[in-house]
């Protein structure tokens, strides 16, 4: 008990220390966005979309960070499709960030618009952070859509001659399990949850670091990790790779909870944007629905966006009522973990219903 209070006040005291840096940190990285590796997917999302001006609405340009990841679906149909456009949207990619600089450009205004899974927007908001959701993105599909679309697989090396997650983690024998994710992510709790509904030990489980699904899945082939933890673009990579499939997202049992992530704004731009907001929330959410519905084409654009093969992309929320439950299960991960007290921070401490209710 004693090193899991240590291990939540690192945790949160790191938060504080990227909020108090976070005017320096972004306006750094503002300055130098031409120079960070991705800037040129501006050039690939505005070709060709209709432009912004053309909607009849008074315009307004939005930042956010460029997103060239299995996440960038939304945001390619958005452009390409023309959802920002009619919404009189002009969406201003500053560049690719690492998860450490997001933060802080939210929160001194270099970016307007995050996106966070909801056990990091916890920790944000447990460390100070003044932010707040407006909508959801992904979720985990309901069980009738193709299992390609799940949040998250995870696969261990071909050489395991079992079948199942409970028969690798009996081979260890008690031992540590290596794989993929840092905490707070959707690598860590998706497999702490299934772990747990499966019965199995979590605390078996170490996570290791890595910069991309990619190089967690050569890791596996090169016998240094014993499990990656990945997500559709990369689910045929990992087919083609012969490598054993353990379990995905739909085994911990929390339905659509279970891949949920988060659009936010600072309260600050919230309260002085309302209308910004709503539009962007407008527009996002039609993308979502488009991609939902239009499967096909949503993997090509992703891919040509990229520059990597993708077999599938996410799923995303569509819920005509913004369904703030399924962040709970985030939180209360966090505090099973120790990462937080028990009522620290509550749902309603993250999200606003004040755009769609």
């Amino acid at each position: 008990m004693a090193l899991q209070k240590k291990q939540r006040f690192i945790l949160i005291g790191g938060i504080a220390l990227v909020i108090a840096g976070g005017v320096g940190v972004g306006a750094y990285y503002g300055r130098t966005q031409d120079s960070i590796a991705g800037a040129e997917g501006l050039k690939d999302l505005k070709s060709g979309a209709p432009a912004a001006a053309a909607s009849g609405k008074e315009l307004i340009t939005l930042k956010v960070d460029t997103q060239k990841n299995c996440s960038s679906t939304p945001w390619v149909v958005a452009e390409k499709k023309g959802f920002f456009a009619a919404e009189g949207l002009n969406i201003q990619y500053t560049g690719e960030l690492t998860t450490a600089q997001k933060l802080p450009a939210i929160l001194n205004g270099t970016n307007d618009i995050g996106t966070a899974l909801p056990n990091a927007l916890a920790t944000f908001v447990a460390g100070g952070a003044k932010i707040k959701a407006v909508t959801l993105k992904e979720v985990d599909p309901p069980s009738n859509v193709d299992p390609k679309f799940r949040h998250m697989r995870y696969v261990a090396s071909s050489k395991f001659e079992g079948k199942t997650l409970k028969e690798f983690v009996e081979s260890k024998k008690g031992g540590k399990i290596t794989v993929s994710g840092t905490a707070p992510s959707c690598n860590t709790f998706i497999l702490n949850q299934i772990f747990r509904h499966a019965g199995l030990d979590a605390s078996q489980i170490q996570y290791v670091t890595f910069d991309t699904d990619t190089a967690a899945i050569q890791a596996v082939q090169q016998g240094n990790l014993d499990i990656a933890g990945i997500h559709p673009p990369f689910y045929k990579l990992a087919a083609d790779s012969k490598l054993a499939l353990l379990a995905d997202s739909n085994d911990t049992g929390l339905g659509a909870a279970s891949g949920v992530s988060t659009y936010y704004f600072s309260e600050k731009f919230i309260q002085e944007n309302p209308e910004a907001v709503q539009r962007f929330v407008h527009a996002i959410e039609k993308a979502q629905e488009w991609a939902n519905a239009n499967t096909d084409e949503s993997v090509k654009l992703t891919a040509e966006y990229i520059g990597q093969p993708v077999n599938a992309t996410h799923y995303f929320y569509t819920d005509a009522k913004l369904s703030t439950d399924l962040l709970q299960p985030w939180v209360d991960d966090l505090v099973a973990a120790g990462a937080l007290k028990k009522d620290q921070v509550k749902v309603a401490d993250l999200v606003t219903t004040q755009f769609k209710h």
